[in-house]
């Protein structure tokens, strides 16, 4: 049942009714789903498939961190996993055109302004992130704007048996219906997902930078090698979107975990100071 009724399509049923219509089975079909006409036509709940013995990413990935294991197989798997599902989304939908980046840049230079304006431990690395968005504006366009999951983490992934499986498309539930079903860049998924990473190496004491940064690129692998472009030499294009999600994050944990503030910060200081 979704919480937030709003007029049109639920994403988390339009997305997966057409990605299983291109034969992808890394998100799992509805099997049924209820509406309602009046007032307008909106989307109230769908019921879908169990997988049995599923895990979610992030139990598994702290499960790994708890034994001091490699979860880099997973994150190559899971790249692969995020680039199928992106090639099907890009068949199931109309694709954009190539994307603004000064525009896009100049948004996110926006939404920077903003949460430093509400956290101040943001401010002095203000000029070092702008940089970021400046390079994305002076960059080629990069891979051609397309519909995408919107808020891809570990969280709303499932392994299966020996797969992957990806879910929950209905976005941020907050946002209007219109601008979660429009589309972006599928590096903003990716980023999303070495965002995931991060935070899950910073759960466990001490941090572990380095197993993060193994997933990482196993997971820019992963995705390389079914995508057939390689987000790592997207390197400005990556670096402006991962920043974007990390100063999201400062602002979304100074307003709801400060507790957790020092995990986006940290990437924050990475991005600023050493570029990526």
């Amino acid at each position: 049942m979704f919480r937030r009724i709003q007029p049109g399509v639920n994403p988390d049923l339009e997305v997966p009714v057409a990605l299983a219509g291109q034969g992808c089975g890394r998100v799992p079909a509805p099997v049924a789903w209820y509406r309602t006409t009046h007032p307008q036509e909106a989307t109230l709940g769908v019921l879908q498939p169990f997988l049995p013995d599923a895990s979610d990413g992030w139990t598994l990935a702290l499960d790994a961190l708890a034994r001091r294991e490699d979860f880099t197989r997973q994150a190559h798997a899971l790249g692969g996993a995020t680039a199928e599902v992106h090639l099907a989304l890009a068949a199931a939908f109309p694709v954009g055109p190539l994307g603004d980046n000064a525009r896009t840049a100049a948004g996110m230079t926006e939404r920077l302004e903003a949460a430093a304006h509400h956290v101040p431990a943001l401010r002095p690395y203000v000029p070092g992130l702008t940089s970021a968005f400046g390079a994305l504006a002076a960059c080629d366009p990069g891979p051609s704007a397309q519909r995408i999951h919107g808020d891809l983490h570990l969280g709303q992934v499932l392994h299966a048996g020996r797969e992957w499986f990806v879910i929950d498309f209905e976005g941020e539930p907050s946002r209007p219906l219109a601008e979660r079903r429009s589309v972006h860049s599928p590096v903003r998924d990716i980023a999303g997902m070495l965002r995931s990473f991060d935070y899950a190496a910073r759960q466990r004491r001490p941090w572990r930078p380095e197993w993060a940064r193994r997933c990482r690129e196993a997971f820019c692998a992963g995705y390389a090698e079914r995508a057939g472009w390689d987000p790592r030499k997207k390197h400005a294009l990556l670096r402006a979107y991962e920043t974007d999600r990390a100063v999201y994050e400062v602002l979304y944990e100074a307003r709801h975990r400060p507790d957790w503030l020092p995990v986006p910060m940290a990437a924050i200081e990475r991005l600023a100071v050493r570029g990526g």
